[in-house]
């Protein structure tokens, strides 16, 4: 059986390697809609959690807020790219050079699916079992569990002002980037 955090880890080195074929601009962008997909995921978890899904089984519950957040994530990746205007119409990095940061924000971002999707089952209290079970406690899936995206991004109080500062930092970046 494999550990939560290996997968996640495993997944983060794949999501990797996409970045390194796709290159730098597809995959800032790619990750701008990973981040805002999961504010909006925030911000509206006590209505979708609280008021929508109520009253539903928590395997139902994480197959919703996980298909909810994959169509966003399968959005934010149909990405092209915006032509340059101008005389060299080239990115203006080399091309090993762009692909190599492509690669690392494919890390980023595989680090931000996978374990955004783990979150998903955390709190809804592992509802995949026998298939995906709880980590036991002093295992590295246990102590990985307080890294995922979600609690880093939102901060120790749980109030998402990290979160939020991210999307306002990508916000201006893609702007300035396009």
């Amino acid at each position: 059986m494999i550990q939560l955090s290996g997968l996640m880890w495993g997944m983060a080195l794949v999501f990797a390697g996409i970045g390194f074929a796709r290159g730098l601009n597809r995959e800032l962008i790619a990750t701008a809609g990973i981040i805002l997909g999961l504010f909006a995921l925030f911000q509206f978890d006590d209505v979708l959690r609280g008021v929508l899904l109520a009253n539903v089984p928590n395997d139902q519950r994480f197959i919703v807020q996980s298909l909810i957040f994959i169509v966003i994530v399968y959005f934010a990746y149909q990405t092209r790219t915006v032509p340059r205007r101008g005389p060299d119409r080239g990115e203006g990095r080399d091309k090993l050079q762009a692909s190599v940061l492509g690669g690392l924000i494919g890390f980023l971002n595989g680090y931000l699916i996978w374990g955004s999707l783990w979150y998903f089952l955390h709190i809804n209290d592992y509802p995949l079992s026998p298939f995906v079970v709880r980590p036991t406690p002093g295992s590295l899936s246990a102590e990985t569990i307080s890294v995922l995206p979600m609690f880093v991004l939102t901060g120790p109080g749980g109030d998402g002002n990290l979160l939020a500062l991210a999307v306002i930092l990508l916000f201006i970046f893609v702007l300035i980037l396009i």
